[in-house]
């Protein structure tokens, strides 16, 4: 067999080993103002110094897999959820505008049995951790209207890939800068202490 041969059966088939595995893993390369995920969620407030956020991505970049496993898609068939667990920092009053500031840690879990109960908050971080970052955050909130905005800063610190149907992929990588922004609604008397949907954007 010659080398013309031998290249001619090898280059072929690297084509197709590349092609299969571009097609089993993704990773999408988003730019700064791209969004990567959407959530939907809620907010209990344990006590003044605490809050946590809870909930379920309904769109991930990159995913074209189904990210809920029944109809209507909500928290008791999401295959991805996060858990956000903050401690307030600071608070200022300004008219009738108040402005909390928070630091902690977000996290998303990929749940291959998926029981979300906003009722019962660690339901949404039972699964297995895809995505970790550390938090500061910025609520904003109307004391007139109870309507509120909180615009998350994370840096992740760690990511693990998953698979979802046939595919593979990882929601980010370490080091990477993402901006979360929530709107959100107060609601008293809790639980929950509000009710919140977002967007993440990244690069």
């Amino acid at each position: 067999m010659n080398q013309k041969t031998i290249c001619g059966g090898i280059i072929p088939m690297l084509v197709l080993v590349a092609a299969m595995v571009s097609h089993v893993y993704s990773q999408p390369k988003n730019n700064a103002e791209q969004v990567t995920m959407e959530l939907i969620g809620q907010v209990t407030n344990p006590s003044p110094a605490t809050s946590i956020q809870i909930g379920y991505l309904t769109y991930a970049n990159g995913l074209e897999s189904e990210l809920f496993t029944g109809v209507p898609n909500n928290e008791t068939n999401a295959l991805l959820t996060f858990f956000s667990d903050t401690v307030t920092t600071r608070v200022i009053n300004n008219g009738t505008i108040r402005t909390i500031n928070r630091r902690g840690t977000f996290m998303i879990y990929l749940d291959t049995t998926p029981n979300g109960d906003f009722a019962d908050p660690d339901t949404f971080r039972d699964g297995s951790p895809v995505l970790t970052a550390d938090l500061r955050h910025q609520v904003i909130v109307d004391t007139i209207t109870s309507a509120f905005t909180a615009t998350f800063t994370l840096t992740v610190t760690s990511v693990e890939g998953f698979e979802i149907g046939s595919q593979y992929t990882r929601l980010g990588r370490v080091g990477q800068k993402l901006r979360l922004t929530f709107f959100g609604h107060l609601n008293s008397p809790g639980p929950p202490s509000g009710y919140i949907s977002g967007m993440m954007i990244g690069s």
